[in-house]
């Protein structure tokens, strides 16, 4: 290292050529680097989504969920198998091991899937494999636009699907184009049952005739001299007409047709959903970015796109953007160079304060921008993205950044002083601070190196920032041994005004010699404020709380969720009332608008310059009345504040839920019918409800019992009364695809009477006998209707059931309460009770923080025992930390912040950081008393020599935090509390450096000399 630094000092020309390539290549690696908004990473977790429409929950756990599940446990490297069963859908989470290989572990899964694909119920939709997201990472579609105008609906979609999608497929970095709203041609068949009765006709006829219109198929070939050509059979239906004329069956002379007993529609197919841009009907186009391309660029090439789309485009369509991700990425990147300048100049203002010329914190200041630039050609090499994890630890950074240059050069402009030559004094200034500053870096860098083996979300969450903030320190060692020095030894410096003496060094040292005195005092005062601390953190300040998006405060969403068995009319009915007078507003700049039969969604946007005005607010008070008048959905209104949720029965957003996990369902129900009565005798538990899912309503279903003795006298077996009745109650009964005039066209088989199906058709429904012979449905089963579960939920094969509750008083003692329930609770074998906040974290992610906390710690040991060539000072430099921990439980307790994840982690970044000032203070220490100094003179001189530049360092990464909190939005920042917590500690040890570690390295060399005396 001396010889680097000699050569640093002595070859100007090298160190400079030495940047340019720094400065190069950065740039370089800048242009190159993927922007996106969340790591590109795969999660250790995989989704399975089945569908089997209008079935109830207990059948689709029996038939559909409980297969999956088994299949799923027998997958390589699978942790744990959860589920849950909604009327009509089965969602199986299948949770890997660290470190599995997402791509096979999915290959596996969909050929093990693929082998019990058969054996699922006859309507049950292939199982399809997704990927999971946290809810953190959950953002806005990457980019989406709205197709609108005033001709026919199906036209716009015809537009969308043929102009518009091509266009935007064939872009570079594009995967996926869908087109989502409007309707396809769709000819519909419908069925009369009389009519079928009278000509003898059964369902099965039917279809089979249908299967055989337009028929291609290849039925073999012919020897054409030395070529085989395949011989294929084209049969197409030329139209309408044809179709109506199709034979079905030859009866007694006469052939029945199918417009004999039926009713053919050349129409459009009924919408699934409804689109609207400003009150307009419109189709979304909905774009998926290719992983590893950069988000802006690919937007950028989007937009180029439709602009020469649109001058293709009928004149009277529009095309509107809806989302466009970029935009988020955008301002991210602004807000990191608003951070970015507000620290540096909150650095310049500390070096300045404390050093008194502008030159020398210029030198410093360089050293952030040639630090950034290698660190990203770091990222390049290693293949990281720019996002939001990686950006946060870059500014992160910024305050630590400085620190080496700041101890460098404060140690030259000493030895300058002391009137030594400019290269001499950089040259031997550098050396003397080459240990101090290699175990500080060192020391913060291996308090990250647990961060590498953690699992779950915390992995995805912190190793790019663990990653960003180590790569940035390694870049600011580099630049503090070659470029500081190199720099510092230049004439110019030299010919500014002296670095001044700091002035406050001597009352402190008046005051350090009496604490020194008074070394019994001190103690006791540290540890009196330690335990201060912790009793008023541990009776005040709510615990364990995850980071949870506060919603946009760019837009007002309205969410919509329908009870069960709503129509999409009903629903679109609905959503108009919120609608229409944002519509009506002249100040809202866009209103989209989403209408599914299970509810609809509203999003209003306002111009940049009404955000911050009044109207928003109004707007919003409208909507939240106007959901109070509303009642049966669930609707919830978020943005511009919190959010306000309406109705929906089991939509209440509980503030606490106990989770009960069990091996047979009805017992899991009747111990959860015994602790919702026992919450219920606590005077401060409001709406515990016993069952609680986010679904709305109750469900209903409607159950026939068959009546076996009379079914035989009827000479029919169940199965085939079976497929009569489903034949009633499905929208389509096995209609596919039709070649129309040479054009694929969907076609649906289903009888007239569908719709208005009611429980008493079902009653009266006339069933055939193989015979021919006709009866009612009721003379062979009873008809009863039921309550039933409206969800059923599993973790690893055990059903789960939840309690949710509100408290009315403190969150600590509402964690309190859950915590004794849960203790006090005697259950049978083989079921349990834990704690199911969804904003708490897991027991597994704390005992992972704790584990990483203790080995951080004793790698921090290691590192300095190995730098000191000592076991004893070591410890001496560990008492930083938890004397930090004051500075991080005051200051959640005086600013009321709830301590979740990121507070964690910005306690183990402590264990890094608050080290390095206890380094930088024994080592100088240790270096005046091999100058054959005094215990006491040696820690007198050496803290007071070390008072600036501890100082300094703190204040400049203070600085640097700073804009986490001044210029984030608070709670709703997933950084703010790690920042908060960084700041406390770094507070708190630098008092306790300046004042018990010197006091604590006295009395141990005092006892040290009193043992060896003896």
């Amino acid at each position: 290292m001396a010889n680097l630094i000699e050569h640093a000092v002595r070859r100007p020309v090298a160190v400079a050529m030495g940047c340019m390539v720094v400065l190069i290549t950065g740039i370089f690696s800048l242009t190159r680097l993927p922007l996106e908004l969340r790591p590109d990473v795969s999660f250790p977790r995989i989704s399975i989504q089945t569908q089997w429409v209008d079935t109830a929950p207990e059948v689709v756990e029996a038939f559909v969920t409980s297969p999956i599940e088994a299949v799923a446990n027998t997958v390589t490297h699978v942790h744990e198998v959860e589920s849950v069963s909604d009327e009509g859908f089965s969602t199986v989470t299948v949770k890997f091991n660290r470190g599995t290989d997402m791509d096979f572990a999915a290959l596996e899964l969909n050929e093990k899937l693929s082998i019990i694909r058969q054996s699922l119920p006859v309507g049950v939709t292939p199982p399809r494999i997704t990927p999971y997201v946290p809810r953190e990472f959950q953002t806005r579609q990457f980019f989406s636009l709205r197709l609108t105008g005033p001709c026919p609906l199906q036209e716009v979609r015809r537009i969308g699907l043929d102009r518009v999608k091509p266009s935007l497929l064939g872009l570079k970095g594009v995967s996926h184009v869908e087109v989502v709203g409007g309707q396809d041609r769709e000819i519909q068949i419908l069925l009369d049952e009389k009519a079928m009765h009278a000509y003898g006709l059964t369902l099965n006829q039917i279809q089979s005739a249908l299967g055989e219109l337009a028929l291609r198929r290849s039925v073999g070939a012919v020897e054409e001299g030395r070529h085989r050509i395949t011989v294929f059979i084209d049969n197409p239906v030329s139209g309408v007409r044809h179709l109506e004329d199709a034979i079905l069956l030859q009866k007694n002379g006469s052939l029945i047709r199918l417009k004999d007993v039926a009713q053919i529609k050349d129409t459009y197919g009924r919408p699934r959903n409804l689109q609207r841009i400003n009150g307009h009907p419109a189709v979304v186009i909905r774009v998926e970015k290719e992983a590893g391309h950069n988000t802006i660029k690919v937007v950028d090439e989007i937009k180029a796109a439709l602009d020469r789309l649109v001058r293709t485009l009928p004149p009277n369509l529009t095309l509107i953007v809806d989302e466009d991700q970029s935009l988020e990425i955008r301002e991210n990147l602004s807000s990191l160079g608003r951070r970015a300048v507000f620290s540096i100049l909150v650095i310049f203002w500390v070096l300045m304060a404390f050093l008194h010329t502008p030159r020398a914190p210029l030198i410093i200041l360089s050293t952030i921008f040639f630090s950034v630039l290698f660190t990203l050609n770091l990222f390049f090499l290693a293949g990281i993205s720019l996002n939001l994890l990686t950006l946060a630890g870059l500014t992160l950074g910024f305050g630590m950044l400085v620190d080496n240059a700041i101890v460098v050069v404060e140690n030259i402009a000493r030895h300058h002083t002391e009137n030594r030559g400019p290269e001499l004094a950089a040259s031997r200034g550098t050396r003397e601070v080459v240990l101090p500053i290699t175990a500080a870096t060192l020391t913060t860098i291996a308090a990250f190196i647990p961060f590498l083996y953690l699992t779950g979300e915390l992995r995805i969450y912190y190793l790019p920032f663990t990653l960003a903030v180590g790569f940035s320190l390694l870049s600011s060692l580099g630049v503090a041994f070659t470029l500081t020095p190199a720099l510092a030894a230049r004439k110019p410096w030299l010919k500014s005004p002296e670095i001044e003496p700091f002035r406050p060094a001597g009352w402190f040292r008046r005051i350090l010699g009496w604490m020194l005195h008074h070394r019994g005092f001190m103690l006791f005062l540290a540890l009196f404020v330690m335990g201060g601390s912790l009793f008023v953190f541990d009776k005040y300040v709510t615990r364990g709380t995850i980071w949870q998006w506060g919603g946009q405060q760019d837009r007002l969403t309205v969410y919509l969720r329908m009870p069960r068995g709503s129509t999409l009319e009903r629903s679109d009915e609905i959503i108009s009332r919120f609608e229409t007078p944002a519509v009506q507003a002249s100040y809202v700049q866009k209103v989209m608008t989403n209408v599914s039969d299970e509810g609809a969604y509203l999003v209003i946007t306002f111009p940049r310059e009404v955000r911050r005005s009044v109207y928003p607010l109004i707007l919003k008070e409208s909507m939240v009345h106007q959901a109070s008048l509303v009642a049966g959905p669930g609707i919830s209104i978020s943005g511009f504040g919190e959010g306000v949720h309406f109705g929906g029965g089991a939509g209440r957003q509980f503030t606490y839920r106990i989770r009960i996990l069990g091996y047979n369902y009805h017992q899991l129900e009747q111990i959860a019918e015994d602790l919702g009565q026992r919450l219920k005798r606590y005077p401060r538990v409001r709406h515990v409800n016993t069952n609680l899912s986010w679904t709305y309503g109750e469900l209903s279903e409607i159950v026939l019992r068959i009546d076996r003795k009379r079914l035989r006298q009827c000479d029919l077996s169940p199965a085939g009364l079976l497929q009569q009745v489903q034949a009633h109650l499905q929208e389509n009964l096995g209609g596919r695809w039709i070649r129309l005039g040479g054009e694929e066209v969907p076609y649906t088989l289903k009888f007239r009477t569908f719709r208005d199906f009611s429980m008493d058709d079902l009653q009266n429904l006339v069933i055939q006998s193989p015979k021919g012979e006709l009866f009612r449905l009721h003379t062979v089963a009873r008809i009863d209707k039921r309550a039933t579960t409206p969800r059923i939920q599993r973790s690893n094969q055990q059903y789960e059931r939840s309690v949710g509750f509100e408290y009315r008083g403190p969150m600590k003692l509402g964690q309190r309460l859950v915590d004794s329930v849960i203790e006090t609770t005697h259950l049978p074998p083989g079921y349990s009770l834990e704690s199911g906040y969804q904003w708490r974290m897991s027991e597994e992610e704390k005992e992972q923080i704790y584990v990483i906390l203790a080995v951080s710690l004793f790698l921090v040991f290691l590192v300095t025992a190995g730098l000191f060539e000592s076991l004893l000072h070591p410890f001496l430099i560990l008492l930083t930390v938890p004397l930090s921990l004051a500075g991080v439980f005051l200051i959640f307790f005086l600013t009321n912040t709830a301590f979740d994840r990121s507070a964690y982690i910005g306690v183990v970044l402590l264990c890094g950081i608050v080290v390095n000032d206890s380094i930088l203070l024994v080592d100088h220490i240790n270096q005046l008393r091999r100058q054959g100094k005094g215990v006491m003179e040696s820690v007198i001189q050496g803290t007071t020599e070390r008072l600036r530049p501890i100082l300094m360092t703190t204040f400049t990464t203070i600085g640097g935090l700073l804009p986490l909190i001044l210029l984030s939005e608070g709670y709703g920042d997933i950084w703010y509390s790690l920042a908060l917590a960084t700041i406390g500690g770094l507070i708190s040890s630098t008092l306790m450096v300046l004042t018990v570690i010197p006091v604590m390295y006295v009395s141990v060399e005092r006892g040290k000399a009193k043992m060896a005396t003896h």
